[in-house]
This record gives C-alpha cells, sequence and structure tokens, in this order.
C-alpha cells in the first residue's frame, strides 16, 4: 500500500484545497447566477453523459492494455497514436449524426429556453476536447500518476469555472464570452497534458503496427465494446440525473440540482483518490493471477472509504440547517436540501462498497459487467423519465440513489459468485454505530444563534467524537499508522 498511500495523500492535498475553493464558490458565486451556471453545467454534463459513445471504450482500453503496452525504450509501441486515432474516429462518427439530426434536437430545446437555440452548438468543441483531455489523463494514470492530472483537469475547474462566472455575474463579460471561455479553459487543460505526457516520457507517436498484430486488435475490439456499452451504462447511471433535471424542468433547477450535486460530492474526493491509484494495480495484479493483493485492497479501500464517508457527511448533516442560513439565496437553494441527503446515501453506499466494479470489470469475467451496469441504466431511464416530470430534482435525486444502490448490488453478487471476494468486514458495523452515536450526540446540542458559529459547534463536534472513536477502535489500521507516524514526525 506504499504506493497507494503516497499518492492517495498527495491526490487528496490537492483535491481537498480544490474542494474548499469549490466549496466558496457553491456558498458565495454560483448562487447569483443559477440559470447561467445551469446553461455551463448542462452543456459540460451532456459532453460527458455522451463521451462513452464517442471513446469508443478508450478508458477501460487505456487501464487493462497499457501494461502490456508499456515499454519507454520501445515508445510504448505507439499506444498514444493508437489512442488518439481510435478516439477521432468515435467523435467523427458521433458528430455526423448529431449534424444529421441537429434541427430537430435544436428544436426540441429551443422550446425549453432561448439560451440553448444560441448556444448548445457549444456541445460540440466542449465534447471534442473531453474527448482529448479523458484519453491524457487516463494514459497519464497508466504510468501510475495521478496527483498531476488531478491538478489539471478537477483542480483546474474549480477556479476556471467560478472566476468565469464572477466575471459573468460582475458583468465584466457576457454569457456568450463566458460560455467561450470554458472552452479556451479546457484548451489550456489539454495544453498542460501535452506537456506532462511530454515530462514523464509517454508522448511516442510512432505506430508499432508489427507488435498491434490481428490477434491483438481483436482482443482490443472486444473488450472496447465491453467499454463502450460499460461506460454507457455508468455515465447514465452517475449523469443522467443533471441531464434529465436541464432538459425537463428547467436551467435553473438544474443549477440549484448542480449546487447541491457537487455537495454531496464532496464524499467522493477520498474514493477518487484511492481508487485512482487502485485501478491500475488492480489490472496488473489481474494480470499476474495475484488474487491475494487484489482481496486485501477490495477490504481495505471499503473500510477506510465507509470511514471517511461517514465523517464528511455526518458532520455536514448534523449542521444542515445553519449552512442553509449561510449560503448566498439559501432560501432558494434550500430546495436542494433532500438532494443533498438522497445523493449523499448513495454516495456513501457507493463507498462502502470499495472497488466493487473495478474488480469485475478487469478480471477474465469483464463480460458480465453487462449485467452489472445494464440494470442499473435501465432502472435509471425509466424511473428518471418517470419521476423527474412530477417531481422535479427529487425525482432525479431519487432515481440516482436506486439506480446506484442496484449497480453495487449486483456488482457485489458477481464479485462473490467468481471470487468469493467480498468488501465487508466487522469494523464495519462499528463504523456505523459509532457515526450514528456521535450524530445523537451532537443532535442534541444547543443550536447557537449565529449560523457560522452552529456550523462550527456541530460539525466539529460530530468530528471529534467520531474520529476519536474511530481511533480507539482502531477501525482503519492504515489511518492509526498513518496518524502515528506523522506525530512521530512532528515530535
Amino acid at each position: 500500500m506504499g504506493l497507494v498511500q503516497r499518492q492517495s495523500i498527495k491526490y487528496s492535498i490537492v483535491n481537498w484545497v480544490g474542494v474548499l475553493i469549490g466549496v466558496l464558490s457553491t456558498l458565495f458565486v454560483y448562487p447569483h447566477a443559477l440559470e447561467e451556471y445551469g446553461l455551463m453545467r448542462f452543456i459540460i454534463d451532456t459532453s460527458t453523459l455522451v463521451y462513452p459513445f464517442v471513446s469508443l471504450g478508450m478508458n477501460s482500453l487505456i487501464i487493462r492494455f497499457f501494461p502490456r503496452f508499456e515499454d519507454k525504450e520501445k515508445g510504448h509501441h505507439g499506444f498514444l497514436f493508437l489512442l488518439v486515432t481510435w478516439g477521432l474516429i468515435g467523435y467523427v462518427v458521433v458528430a455526423v449524426v448529431a449534424l444529421f439530426f441537429w434541427k430537430d434536437i435544436l428544436g426540441f430545446y429551443a422550446g425549453r429556453s432561448p439560451l440553448f437555440s444560441e448556444y448548445l452548438w457549444l456541445l460540440f468543441p466542449v465534447l471534442f476536447i473531453t474527448l482529448l483531455n479523458s484519453i491524457f489523463h487516463q494514459y497519464s494514470i497508466g504510468f501510475k500518476r495521478i496527483v498531476v492530472p488531478s491538478l489539471l483537469i478537477d483542480f483546474s475547474q474549480k477556479i476556471a469555472l467560478p472566476l468565469l462566472v464572477v466575471a459573468y455575474w460582475q458583468q465584466w463579460i457576457s454569457l456568450r464570452i463566458m460560455l467561450i471561455g470554458v472552452v479556451v479553459y479546457m484548451l489550456l487543460v489539454t495544453v498542460g497534458f501535452v506537456w506532462y505526457i511530454i515530462t514523464l516520457g509517454g508522448w511516442r507517436w510512432k505506430p508499432d503496427f508489427a507488435f498491434f498484430d490481428r490477434k491483438l486488435f481483436r482482443e482490443m475490439l472486444d473488450y472496447a465494446i465491453f467499454g463502450i456499452v460499460g461506460g454507457a451504462g455508468y455515465m447514465v447511471v452517475s449523469r443522467l440525473d443533471t441531464w434529465l433535471v436541464g432538459t425537463f424542468v428547467s436551467l435553473k433547477s438544474n443549477g440549484i440540482y448542480s449546487i447541491s450535486m457537487f455537495i454531496a460530492s464532496v464524499l467522493e474526493v477520498p474514493t477518487r483518490a484511492i481508487v485512482g491509484i487502485s485501478i491500475p494495480l488492480i489490472a496488473k495484479h489481474w494480470h499476474d493471477q495475484n488474487t491475494s493483493e487484489i482481496s486485501v485492497l477490495y477490504r481495505q479501500a471499503s473500510i477506510n472509504l465507509l470511514i471517511a464517508g461517514l465523517f464528511l457527511f455526518g458532520a455536514f448533516w448534523v449542521s444542515v440547517e445553519p449552512f442553509f442560513q449561510i449560503i448566498v439565496n439559501g432560501e432558494m437553494l434550500e430546495a436542494g436540501k433532500w438532494v443533498i441527503l438522497l445523493l449523499g446515501i448513495g454516495k456513501l453506499v457507493d463507498m462502502a462498497t470499495g472497488l466493487n466494479n473495478y474488480v469485475l470489470n478487469y478480471s477474465k469475467f469483464y463480460r458480465y459487467s453487462y449485467l452489472q451496469i445494464a440494470l442499473p441504466a435501465i432502472l435509471s431511464v425509466s424511473l428518471g423519465l418517470w419521476l423527474v416530470p412530477k417531481m422535479g430534482i427529487i425525482g432525479a435525486a431519487v432515481t440516482a440513489l436506486c439506480s446506484t444502490v442496484l449497480f453495487n448490488l449486483i456488482s457485489l453478487g458477481l464479485n462473490w459468485y467468481f471470487f468469493k471476494m467480498q468488501p465487508f468486514s466487522f469494523g464495519a458495523l462499528k463504523a456505523l454505530a459509532a457515526s450514528v452515536v456521535a450524530f445523537a450526540v451532537t443532535w442534541l446540542l444547543p443550536m447557537p444563534g449565529n449560523p457560522w458559529l452552529a456550523v462550527c459547534l456541530k460539525s466539529g463536534t460530530f468530528a471529534v467524537l467520531f474520529g476519536a472513536v474511530v481511533l480507539w477502535l482502531r477501525l482503519s489500521p492504515e489511518l492509526n499508522k498513518m496518524l502515528s507516524k506523522w506525530t512521530g514526525r512532528f515530535s
């Protein structure tokens, strides 16, 4: 776990700084331009939703086959050339299909908001740059590096988007310039990835057709088909809610939902850290048939992520009422309160199951992931189309929670059936009990009149109580060892 811990710690530090900036933006920036922010998020999230069809299973290919292509002396056998060519083919196909139906698409959205008719075309450049950045991001992770890619693709967005919204809100720039600024920012990220891959020695474009033979091509094509279906299903499960709100409710509601979703997504910071560095290790362990190491990673990730999720969500929810008194336009955004609760529960389920779907996805039984993702995707589409027009953002949150729970239940069942692996331990029950007790004690404390003081008192008390119990019971040996190491250095 040495490499995992080092990269995860660095990654978490970067992301927590990003989260702090994101929280400030959520509290004091985005509420000033809800409809415009909703449009921005709709364009970005829609391109992300369509990405699996454009990438043709690219992300799965990179992680699974990079260990086979990796050879610095031979330029990694032109793997980067292959990836970009593969992605460009997918983009051209999707763009041609979209242009063929563009009048119908534009007519459908133009009736819902005049902003769509003027700015929906931005989906094309945003989708293209999203494709390149995703390829470069996953390619960098193949080198077992997640910190700088995180700075480029996640952290930078936490800075760039709020600055653009502030400039629009203060009337320094127009809405058109703000949205074009998003495209320019994404291009700068692409330039940053090019520079970083060059420093890693991975910017090698000469194809090696002798290495890339017919047998390897068929194997990659077979896995790519799985990646398209699996990636599309995953995006439907994780991103369809924002698209449904923007399409069937309003851009303003999409702004509220996006802000609520960001608050809930704070729980995912530890997940992204551990998953980001663990995925290449899982792929390598499966390649080496080292199932014992996979089982260890699976259980360690589960308990550590569950503790982190309970800590963060409990600390927030215990002071949720004064939180909405602090935030700008809190009375309007309070409509997202129950969205945060529902999405937060879904995140906790996802964290408690750890590396659930990745264990199966990079094994020889990866084809069964079709079942893993198909049923939740069908549920997400059918339930979302029914609930969102009726219940608005609450319907979207219910849909997201149900599909997330079903996805993880299927993953758990398949991992146990094929590998006799499951992520849970008795420590998980202890952690749940500790969080309930800490929450109950904190909830009984009197609520100060000042909302800032109330948040500090309530959240701080929960954090101290829960954290102390976790350390005392040694629910996470890695956390205790890390703390001992840090205190030893400090001493």
